[in-house]
């Protein structure tokens, strides 16, 4: 029995992951994570960076193919392009040629901001997140260009496949972030000092004082507990995927816990947000609650005399 469990295991994995699905599923993630990058694309001071001194370039992975970083014009040319690509994609004309050329100029441009000397992650996840659909058939529903093809089709392992795997990589970014934090640390990262010394140095460095990094830091058992409840949904993070009770929880969390880093630390990673919200959400069923309920007949009720044109006598 023990030489059959772990194959037993591996088969359900691969049962839930190749597992049909329909494609307005996917085509959701396609228009939700394209419109995040079309946006972070868009809002980028990527041209700024292509002034900085050669000798200052410190280059990460790929980014090691350039001597310097990029010059100004082709850089502009490359926000432009990343941008119109990402809009295509989401609208889904021509979306699994716009959608690799999108993802190919966010990577470039995100290279960029992570060979400064120090690594910058705000949109990992989200790059990350898009992989899975580089290959896949994105555009077969929810797009502008399906006109011409005729109906969507039924479910398919085609579109499962594409969506957890992306919700795989989502949760492992967070259980993955937790564990780094128990090997660096252990449980002192939680219960220690470490996140008032975190807040104490960010309110430090910034022109004013920050009141919500102060506020925190200043009450050593509100900061333990703020550092204990990160550290635990980072941890059981991999429970989002049982169900859409829990995925809804942990997509709460996490926009909680990005909004308090932005209010006391001043980092932005509303990119990373928004791509927990777009893979773990079931957007089409939510969508067609929503409808069922507009739909509904309102419910019936006894009219008034008044109402009803008669009078009580």
């Amino acid at each position: 029995m023990t030489g059959g469990g772990m194959p037993a295991r591996l088969a359900r994995v691969e049962r839930w992951l190749f597992a049909p699905a329909r494609p307005e599923r996917l085509a959701a993630l396609r228009i939700g994570l394209s419109a995040t990058l079309a946006a972070r694309l868009a809002l980028g001071s990527y041209a700024a960076l292509s002034a900085q001194p050669a000798a200052l370039f410190r280059p990460r992975s790929f980014m090691h193919l350039f001597p310097a970083m990029p010059p100004r014009p082709a850089v502009l040319a490359l926000q432009v392009v990343g941008v119109l690509a990402a809009v295509l994609a989401a609208l889904g004309i021509r979306a699994r040629q716009a959608l690799p050329l999108a993802w190919a100029a966010g990577l470039v441009l995100a290279g960029m901001t992570t060979s400064l000397g120090k690594v910058a992650h705000n949109d990992v996840l989200l790059l990350l997140a898009m992989v899975p659909l580089l290959p896949a058939p994105v555009s077969d529903a929810w797009a502008l260009d399906r006109g011409v093809r005729g109906e969507a089709p039924g479910p398919s392992p085609r579109y499962g496949w594409p969506v957890r795997t992306a919700a795989v990589v989502v949760v492992g970014a967070y259980l993955f972030a937790g564990l780094a934090k128990l090997m660096d640390a252990g449980p002192a990262w939680a219960i220690g000092d470490n996140l008032r010394h975190l807040l104490y140095v960010s309110s430090d460095g910034g022109a004013v004082p920050n009141g919500v990094a102060l506020f925190i830091a200043d009450r050593p058992l509100l900061a333990r507990a703020v550092a204990t409840a990160t550290l635990g949904m980072e941890l059981t993070f991999p429970l989002a995927l049982l169900g859409p009770g829990p995925a809804a929880a942990y997509v709460a969390g996490a926009a909680g816990l990005h909004l308090g880093i932005f209010l006391a630390m001043g980092l932005d990673y509303s990119a990373q947000a928004a791509t927990v919200a777009v893979v773990l959400v079931d957007w089409p069923a939510v969508l067609g609650r929503l409808g069922r309920r507009r739909s509904l007949p309102a419910p019936s009720r006894t009219l008034e005399p008044w109402e009803s044109g008669t009078t009580a006598r």
